[in-house]
C-alpha cells in the first residue's frame, strides 16, 4: 500500500484564488468549526500559523469522512509534518500569503453572507410591491372565484416574505457569530500562551493542559507523566556569562528539548529557569526513558553564545499520574522529585519512587 497523501482540495483551490461556491463556503465554515473546537480543547495557541497548519489537517479528514480521536488526528499532524524540527519552521515561519489565506477565507465568508442578505432584502422589496398589486386588483375584481384566487396568491406571498424574513435574519446572526468568533480569537492571541522568550508554551497555557490531562485521567484512564526540570546553576550562567547569555541558554535549551519530544507532549516554561513537560499515554518505564534521553541531550549539546562555550545541565523529576492525584499532587511529587535530584549532585533523574524510597 503506498504512503497515503494528506492534502485539502478546498485548499489547493483557495490557494489557486479560484471562486468559492456558497456550498464549498460552508464546507469551510463547517471546517473551521471542527478545527477550532479541537485547537481549544487541545490548548493549542489559537494563532493564525497554527490555524492554516491545522486547517489542512481537519480538512483532509472531512473530505474523505475519517473519525478520529484527538490522538489519532494529532497523529495524522505528525504524518503530515513528519519532523519536530519542519513542525516548528512551519508554525514559526509561515509564508505571508498563508497567513492573508485566513483573512481572505472569512472576508470571503461574510462577503457571501452579505451578499445573500442584500439579494433577500431586494426579494423582499419586490414581494411588498407585489402584494400591493395584488391588494389592489382583489377590490377592483368582481368575479367571486378570481377575488378567492387573488387572496390566496397574496397569503402565498406574505408567507414567502416571512420566511424571506427569517431566513434573513439567521443569516444576520451567523454573521454576528462569525465576528465574535473573529474577535474571540484575537482576545485569545493577546492572552499570549507562548512564552516569548523559548516560544514554548507559557505557565497559563501548561496549567490548562495538565487539568485537562487529568481530567481525562479520571474520564477514561488515561495515563500520563509530568516531568519538571531545572537548569543547573543557572544563576551562576547568568552571573558568568551575562543575562544575554542566559537568555540564549533558555531559548537554545527549550529548543532542544522540543527535538526529542514528539508532537503531542506538551513543553512548557513553567517559571524562570524551570521547565514542564507532559508526557500523554506513557509508561513510568517510558517515561524514565524520555528523561534519561533529555538528560543526556542537554548534556551533549554545545552551548555556545558570542564564540563562548557555556557548560549546561538539568536536573529531572518525573512523576506518574496515579488514583488520588489532582494538579496540585501530580506538580508536588515532580517538584520533590527534581529536589531530590537537586541534592543528590544534579544533571541527574529523579522519580516519585524514589522519593518514597528516601523518606
Amino acid at each position: 500500500m503506498g504512503e497515503r497523501k494528506i492534502e485539502c482540495k478546498l485548499l489547493k483551490q483557495v490557494r489557486e484564488k479560484k471562486k468559492l461556491t456558497p456550498s464549498e463556503l460552508q464546507k469551510i465554515t463547517e471546517i473551521a468549526k471542527e478545527e477550532l473546537r479541537f485547537l481549544a480543547r487541545n490548548n493549542i495557541p489559537l494563532i493564525p500559523e497554527n490555524y492554516v497548519l491545522w486547517f489542512e489537517i481537519f480538512c483532509y479528514i472531512l473530505e474523505n469522512d475519517l473519525k478520529l480521536s484527538d490522538l489519532e488526528i494529532m497523529g495524522l499532524f505528525k504524518e503530515k509534518y513528519p519532523t519536530t524540527t519542519e513542525v516548528e519552521n512551519v508554525l514559526i515561519e509561515v509564508e505571508p500569503e498563508e497567513k492573508e489565506l485566513v483573512k481572505r477565507v472569512a472576508s470571503e465568508i461574510v462577503s457571501e453572507i452579505d451578499s445573500v442578505i442584500e439579494s433577500l432584502e431586494r426579494h423582499n422589496q419586490n414581494l411588498s410591491r407585489k402584494e400591493e398589486s395584488f391588494k389592489e386588483i382583489k377590490e377592483n375584481v368582481e368575479d367571486r372565484s378570481v377575488k378567492d384566487m387573488v387572496g390566496q396568491v397574496l397569503v402565498e406571498l406574505q408567507e414567502i416574505r416571512k420566511q424571506n424574513e427569517e431566513l434573513k435574519k439567521r443569516l444576520e446572526e451567523a454573521n454576528s457569530q462569525i465576528k465574535k468568533l473573529t474577535e474571540e480569537l484575537e482576545e485569545r492571541e493577546r492572552e499570549a500562551t507562548i512564552d516569548f522568550l523559548t516560544q514554548v508554551a507559557n505557565r497559563a497555557s501548561f496549567d490548562r493542559a495538565l487539568s485537562d490531562m487529568v481530567n481525562d485521567f479520571y474520564r477514561r484512564n488515561y495515563p500520563f507523566a509530568l516531568i519538571m526540570i531545572d537548569i543547573d546553576d543557572f544563576k551562576k550562567i547568568n552571573d558568568t556569562y551575562g543575562h544575554q547569555a542566559g537568555d540564549y541558554v533558555l531559548q537554545e535549551l527549550a529548543r532542544v528539548l522540543k527535538s526529542q519530544l514528539r508532537a503531542r507532549d506538551v513543553i512548557a516554561r513553567y517559571g524562570g529557569e524551570e521547565f514542564a513537560i507532559i508526557l500523554p499515554g506513557v509508561t513510568f518505564s517510558q517515561a524514565l526513558r524520555v528523561a534519561e534521553r533529555l538528560r543526556r541531550s542537554i548534556e551533549k549539546h554545545l552551548f555556545k553564545f558570542k564564540d563562548v562555550q557555556i557548560p549546561v545541565t538539568i536536573s529531572l523529576g518525573l512523576a506518574m499520574m496515579r488514583d488520588g492525584l489532582d494538579e496540585t499532587a501530580i506538580v508536588e511529587r515532580a517538584d520533590k522529585a527534581l529536589y531530590l535530584a537537586k541534592r543528590s549532585g544534579k544533571n541527574q533523574v529523579k522519580t516519585d519512587l524514589d522519593v518514597e524510597l528516601e523518606e
